[in-house]
């Protein structure tokens, strides 16, 4: 993770393997994302599966959600200390698009 001005940046590659490692070593923390331009999501989201370039989360309220390229989050957070990650904390997401 790369600190600049009170900023915490995470890679896509970073965000997905914390997905990845949530869901086999602490499946209790959940996390709560904002996809590019739309709001951030209301509730924490437990991460179910992890693909390639997607993943599906199960919400309390409203069952499944998927997300099929992890390229559109923009920013996400944890509601529990993981690794290093700070609950409640907004990591910004940078994209890795190939061409």
């Amino acid at each position: 993770m790369e600190v600049t001005m009170n900023k915490t940046l995470i890679s896509v590659l970073e965000l997905r393997r914390l997905m990845v490692d949530l869901a086999e070593k602490r499946p209790d923390i959940c996390i709560r994302f904002r996809l590019l331009g739309e709001l951030g999501s209301v509730n924490f989201l437990r991460v179910v599966r992890t693909t390639e370039k997607g993943a599906v989360f199960f919400d309390e309220a409203q069952g499944l959600v998927s997300i099929s390229d992890l390229n559109f989050i923009m920013q996400a957070e944890i509601d529990k200390p993981f690794q290093g990650s700070q609950p409640y904390y907004h990591y910004e997401v940078t994209p890795v698009f190939t061409t």
